[in-house]
């Protein structure tokens, strides 16, 4: 037998799977730290595994779950941590969602944020995409307003490719506030509600490692795109790659240093593997003076907060003796296109 629980807000959701049935429980709010709820059911169980699937999960938090848990006497690997990613797969394969008809999603509103998740085949693979679209939403406060929001963000999310099965997970689901939001969603289309979702799917997934059944893996998103500076140099313009394609996008950066004169802005471009432009993008550095007897040195640093959206800095590193460091900075968010980051 295994157990699930999912963390969201001060509520836990939890699943029981015996052999291979999956029941849902009464949510709990658990009042305390969430590894101790986890670590007291765990003793209640007198045999099998946990799943336990947090709203924040991050790989500190995990690791240091994972040792409170050793420390409190419980065996190595009796309790299991998933990401939602691995959570949300674990719900298609439950669900039986046949992905080679269509893509499944799952929109995940809960207080902190709005996040779609998108589940599809790809070759082999099976991928989960990510999408936050917590600011399209977080100011919009009457029924009419959420509505008008998540019908726009239906029509973002659900733009490219098919999509056969959809479920909405949640507490932001609460009410009937999304009639105008259900009419779209329902074309061509199942739709699902629940919020033991993440929970079902952990408890699949735990029951599988159990069984030693393969799994297939979350695959992180790849950039395809590189991100680079151009610049003037002998009368012509220069692409200077920052940030190359390729690469998951928590590991894609790169830092470059060059010297500048005459200018108050520097201008940025997406290219795609081909070497042709995709986006420009100019980002203006205010307090540099536009004098060609003034030279800069500037440090560029380029790297991915979210698998779409790479941050910019730039350091203002004087010039030697003749003009000290003032170590200024400017930032940008460069947003890209889901085409722009992932293969």
């Amino acid at each position: 037998m295994q157990t699930a629980i999912h963390f969201e807000g001060d509520q836990a959701y939890i699943c029981v799977s015996d052999h291979g049935k999956i029941k849902e429980e009464e949510p709990v709010s658990y009042g305390r730290s969430r590894v101790e709820f986890v670590i007291q059911t765990a003793k209640a169980q007198e045999e099998g595994k946990i799943a336990v699937v947090f709203d924040d999960a991050t790989g500190k938090i995990v690791k240091d779950a994972e040792e409170q848990c050793i420390r409190s006497g419980l065996r190595q690997g009796q309790v299991n941590f998933f990401t939602k990613e691995e959570a949300v797969l674990g719900v298609v394969l439950f669900r039986g969602d046949n992905l080679a008809k269509g893509n499944t999603g799952i929109f995940d509103y809960t207080r902190k944020h709005f996040v779609y998740y998108e589940v599809k085949k790809q070759k082999d693979s099976v991928i989960v995409e990510a999408k936050d679209y917590t600011e399209q939403i977080k100011h919009a406060v009457t029924d009419q307003e959420k509505d008008a929001a998540f019908l726009t963000i239906i029509k973002q999310a659900l733009a490219r490719g098919i999509t056969t099965t959809i479920y909405l997970c949640g507490e932001g689901f609460d009410g009937n506030w999304f009639s105008q939001s259900t009419n779209a969603l329902c074309i061509g289309r199942r739709v699902f509600m629940g919020k033991h979702l993440f929970a079902s799917g952990a408890a699949y997934l735990c029951a599988n490692r159990q069984g030693e059944q393969k799994v297939p893996a979350t695959v992180n998103h790849t950039t395809i795109s590189q991100i680079g500076l151009v610049v003037h140099h002998h009368g012509r313009d220069m692409f200077c790659p920052l940030i190359m394609e390729g690469k998951p996008w928590e590991e894609s950066r790169g830092e470059m240093e060059i010297f500048v004169s005459g200018i108050n802005g520097l201008s940025f471009e997406v290219r795609n593997r081909s070497g042709m432009k995709k986006a420009s993008i100019r980002m203006s550095l205010d307090g540099m003076k536009k004098d060609a007897d003034i030279v800069y040195k500037l440090k560029i640093q380029g790297e991915y907060i979210k698998a779409d959206q790479c941050k910019i800095k730039i350091t203002d590193l004087g010039f030697g003796k003749i003009r000290p460091a003032s170590y200024q900075t400017w930032q940008q968010i460069i947003y890209l296109e889901r085409g722009d980051y992932n293969e």
